[in-house]
């Protein structure tokens, strides 16, 4: 099958890389610092570093330093080895077997393929409560599903040690892109006996065990989190780093400041007020960002509210200047999106929307039209509530919506700021609030298995059952670029999401001395094992 040769080159390929002997992350002749250490902003104070109860990239940030699972990903996205050295599949695609490397955890113990079977088996047991569980049923791991929804035991997933260093996973059917998913921070293996002795305790800084490049020393709630070295990481001798913090900023000018005072070492957004200035006056310090498959857009409530009137949706969405937004108050290098899935997405054949090629002044003019039609007017006007973070960034794209909606449309919006870790949590957010995608894997399943009826993050409580046809038999197609591109129509006809923009091509700040940290990751795949500071 032409899949399966695909596929079996690829596991070539992976060999071949593992046997080579890790390079250090440094070119020949440099030279480094005395002390390595770093510290970064990660915006955000997080709920839990357990890999099984992250759900967010600050979260994700600290898994990857903490955690390694089967594979890593290079800086231009490509799937590398990592505890797994090399892999093959069967000739149907179907079973996969993975050859572990001899490694270790934090505290010495070995590491082998029976902590690969207890972890997956954890995320996927409803015990767990993983808001990323479903991450895991998106291959068809077998009985995955059924274990999601109580239907079997944990013990029945298709996992299991063939021996110590030999991994192997069974699908229901066949998923090409299978191998892209086994980077995710959520797939890393845990320490079975730390969690069964101390439960919810196990990732305070004196229980936890980890098996990355680092682990945790100290953690203070929403003041930071130092990492220090793992001395049984597999590929320690090629780890420069001994230290990072990690700092809860977020509030973009604070950071900054911080940044400006030498506290912070990298400022990754930089208020578009300060930023050409900023830019021009630290020209040593200035970076570039490859535009990442990041998507950012705002869920409307489908099902509950004035929103549930795809007239008022549209309304909403054709109202938004997204020129304006990206140009004037981002200037962060942001393209606007009219759609949902970034047209650079692996294999994908994005469409675009007639919306899209009107001018934003006959998008307001059937914006108003639409929202005539559902019966709001002076006298009526349109009343919502819009949720969003505290993050500086977001109440001020916020703000700014607000201001197009009353100008356009006359309607009155309540902005209701959370805590992050607040906003994370909430279960319902009213009428609008602040969304965003970033890829968990190269393909563009990744987005549109959020909009499937009952899907995890489908906070607009989408039900569109062509809809969800779509994406199921999508699973299973060697090429299910036209069900993709099915599925976002349909997504975007019933406008059950205002797209806003996708990251592009922007500039940053970091310290001239911190190597090794080039953001050009498709999917914000980072890993500070790579970075490393230079003498000054």
């Amino acid at each position: 099958m032409k899949i399966s040769k695909r596929l079996m080159l690829g596991a070539m390929v992976c060999t071949v890389l593992a046997s080579n002997v890790p390079a250090k992350p440094y070119p020949p002749g440099t030279q480094l610092a005395p002390k390595q250490e770093i510290t970064l902003n990660n915006g955000a104070e997080v709920t839990s570093i357990d890999p099984a109860k992250q759900a967010a990239e600050p979260a994700f940030n600290l898994g990857r330093d903490l955690f390694e699972g089967l594979a890593v990903q290079d800086k231009e996205g490509k799937t590398l080895p990592g505890i797994a050295k090399s892999w093959s599949a069967n000739d149907d695609n179907t079973v996969y077997t993975f050859k572990l490397r001899r490694s270790k955890w934090s505290n010495g113990d070995p590491l082998t393929a029976h902590d690969f079977v207890y972890s997956w088996r954890r995320l996927l047991n409803p015990e767990t409560a993983s808001p990323y569980a479903w991450f895991a049923a998106i291959p068809r791991i077998k009985n995955s599903a059924k274990i999601m929804k109580g239907e079997a035991g944990p013990e029945t997933l298709g996992v299991r040690a063939v021996d110590d260093v030999t991994f192997e996973v069974t699908l229901e059917q066949p998923v090409p892109f299978f191998l892209k998913l086994i980077t995710h921070p959520v797939l890393v293996p845990v320490h079975q006996e730390t969690i069964e002795k101390y439960g919810n305790a196990w990732t305070q800084p004196e229980n936890i065990v980890t098996n990355g490049a680092f682990t945790v020393s100290e953690w203070k709630v929403n003041e930071k989190m130092v990492l220090k070295r793992n001395p049984y990481y597999w590929d320690k001798n090629n780890v420069v780093l001994e230290r990072i913090t990690w700092l809860p900023i977020g509030d973009a000018n604070v950071a900054l400041n911080r940044y400006l005072a030498g506290e912070i070492d990298q400022a990754l957004s930089i208020p578009s007020a300060q930023k050409k200035s900023l830019l021009k006056k630290y020209p040593d310090e200035v970076a570039d960002a490859s535009a990442s498959l990041g998507s950012i857009f705002y869920y409307m409530n489908t099902q509950q509210g004035p929103t549930k009137d795809v007239r008022v949706r549209k309304a909403l969405s054709y109202a938004i200047n997204r020129d304006i937004m990206t140009k004037a108050i981002l200037q962060n290098g942001g393209i606007p999106m009219y759609t949902l899935v970034p047209p650079q997405t692996d294999g994908f054949k994005p469409f675009t929307p007639e919306y899209a090629t009107w001018s934003q002044k006959q998008r307001n003019e059937e914006a108003r039209k639409l929202l005539a039609e559902a019966g709001y007017n002076q006298s009526n006007p349109l009343k919502l509530t819009f949720t969003v973070p505290t993050f500086s960034v977001d109440v001020k794209m916020a703000t700014a919506m607000v201001g197009m909606w009353k100008s356009v449309l006359g309607a009155r919006v309540e902005i209701k700021q959370l805590e992050p870790k607040v906003f994370y949590a909430l279960k319902e957010p009213g009428d609008i609030h602040r969304g965003g995608w970033t890829a968990d894997y190269n393909e563009a399943s990744t987005w549109l298995d959020i909009f499937v009826t009952d899907g995890e993050y489908n906070d607009s409580k989408y039900r569109n059952p062509d809809y969800d046809q779509l994406m199921t038999s999508s699973k299973t197609m060697n090429d299910p670029a036209e069900a993709y591109r099915q599925a976002e129509t349909l997504l975007i006809e019933d406008m059950a999401i205002i797209p806003v923009y996708r990251r592009g091509n922007d500039q940053y700040l970091i310290k001239p001395y911190i190597g090794g940290y080039e953001r050009t990751n498709p999917e914000a795949a980072y890993y500070r094992k790579n970075v490393y500071v230079k003498a000054r």
